[in-house]
């Protein structure tokens, strides 16, 4: 079916309205899952408190992009996107990024259930192979919670579905928006074009060649637009980091010893490294292949088209995990960016107009084999796909807290009746806690903007008076807290036994 034509089967039956819905409670499942995970105090880890601190670093203390572990970020990553989150997380905090992975992810469903260009089993195709469990374990990310990668596939999709149409003010919008979540994200809008503009010229090949010849240079502008792009956001970080070089971390210290690493270890220099990237490198080719599978006897294609896609995402890929010796290839933010390349050939490779459609039992078939195939590969990583789905069961109780009932019900009581972007310093496993406050680390308070004007203490560390205009709160099983004085009438009223 040729793109543009609207299926009789979608006249006839609102297909799209049933795939649209299907999508959109798988995304919220997967949404209310991570809130879950959230409360239950899953993500300790400070690079989620960071991000947060991103968003609204502007508002509470007027430093735009700024972090508490860092300082200004704008100097190690172009995370230009993160302030727009401000309406959703000043008031909920992680939830508000939480809802915005929800909202990307049900936007990119619903355009795809709408898109008639693909024929209905086709976008369930698309579907099945997009939210599979290595599409949860990317959105769980587990321990950190949050990157702005995580909003590479979906932002990937929307792209993808909007170049059907051609380069419309919608198309320029959505790589506009990928563009602004990190210095990477114009060679993600590469691989989807790439992904395109082999599609639209052996599409358009049979019937004309000068229609195939047009579709290849209109590709081939893009690129060059895009590579522009890039090279300006990379020219612009570099800049930044010199403004920044000798206080803080800088893009520029990490950036030359990544690529040397790559270089090197590819020359063959580091037998442990290369077998590492080897490795990492063959798992991203059977996660590929197995979001691929549901695609059928288009398969093929669809390989062909993800291989297109991966070339601007190789280099990027290796860099980024350059810098922890190539021990994180499979970590979440690396297989988003991946998966960006995987659901821009989804999209491609089922428009092939000269092959009969795929039965639903078919599709069936091919999705039960496909996310089994996933499920083990997540089991050989060593996630727990099972028990972060089983937290669903938790909904309608009380949290599931790794702390005791005492400490749990004080820090959550404290936390609520504290105002919002307040410093806090909280121990590792106690940052969920604060997520609406400012969390100061405490071996980097110099990044800070504002020293802590409260501490979650440990009570077996307690010695001696605190400082001057600091008073300690009562003690909750094993902390205390020290806040500035004119805080503590604030949580009084939460110390057990009021």
């Amino acid at each position: 079916m040729a793109p543009g034509v609207t299926d009789p089967e979608t006249r006839r039956f609102p297909v799209g309205w049933a795939l649209g819905g299907v999508g959109l409670l798988a995304v919220l499942v997967a949404g209310l899952a991570k809130a879950l995970l959230f409360r239950n105090l899953e993500y300790p880890g400070s690079d989620f408190y960071s991000f947060l601190e991103m968003t609204w670093s502007w508002f509470y203390a007027g430093l735009f992009l700024h972090d508490n572990a860092y300082g200004f970020h704008a100097a190690i990553h172009n995370f230009y996107l993160l302030p727009a989150f401000a309406p959703l997380t000043i008031p909920f905090g992680a939830y508000g990024l939480i809802l915005v992975l929800v909202l990307a992810h049900g936007a990119a469903v619903v355009r795809l259930a709408r898109e008639e260009a693909l024929e209905p089993t086709a976008r369930l195709g698309v579907l099945v192979g997009a939210l599979g469990p290595l599409a949860f374990y990317v959105f769980d990310n587990p321990h950190w919670g949050f990157h702005p990668e995580l909003l590479y596939p979906p932002l990937a999709l929307l792209l993808a579905l909007e170049l059907l149409r051609g380069w419309t003010w919608r198309t320029i919008l959505v790589a506009g928006i990928i563009v602004l979540v990190k210095e990477d994200g114009a060679l993600v809008c590469a691989a989807v074009v790439l992904a395109h503009t082999a599609w639209r010229v052996a599409a358009t090949r049979r019937d004309s060649r000068e229609e195939a010849r047009r579709a290849g240079r209109a590709g081939g502008v893009a690129l060059l637009a895009l590579a522009v792009v890039f090279l300006a956001g990379m020219a612009l970080l570099s800049h930044v980091s010199q403004q920044y070089a000798g206080t803080q971390e800088t893009s520029d210290a990490r950036l030359a010893p990544a690529v040397t690493a790559v270089a090197r270890t590819l020359s063959g220099h580091g037998r442990v490294r290369l077998e590492r990237v080897r490795e990492g490198l063959g798992v991203f080719l059977l996660m590929g292949g197995l979001m691929l599978l549901p695609l059928g006897r288009r398969l093929p294609r669809g390989l062909l088209l993800f291989a297109l896609a991966a070339v601007p995402l190789l280099p990027v890929l290796l860099v980024s995990s350059a810098a922890y010796r190539f021990n994180m290839m499979l970590w979440p933010p690396r297989v988003a960016t991946l998966q960006a390349g995987v659901v821009a050939a989804l999209v491609f490779a089922s428009l092939a107009p000269e092959e009969r459609r795929p039965s639903l039992a078919a599709i069936a078939l091919l999705a039960a084999v496909s996310w089994a195939g996933q499920a083990g590969v997540l089991h050989w990583m060593g996630y727990p796909l099972g028990e972060r789905v089983a937290v669903l069961g938790s909904a309608f109780g009380p949290p599931r807290s790794p702390l005791g009932t005492t400490e749990d019900r004080y820090l959550r009581c404290v936390a609520a009746r504290l105002p919002g972007g307040l410093p806090v310093s909280a121990g590792w496993g106690t940052h969920p806690f604060f997520h609406r406050q400012s969390i100061v680390i405490e071996s980097l308070e110099e990044h800070a903007w504002h020293p802590p004007r409260l501490r979650v203490v440990w009570a077996a560390d307690v010695s001696g008076e605190p400082g001057a205009g600091v008073c300690r709160g009562p003690r909750a099983g094993v902390f205390v807290l020290e806040a500035d004085c004119d805080l503590l009438p604030l949580f009084a009223g939460c110390a057990p036994g009021s």
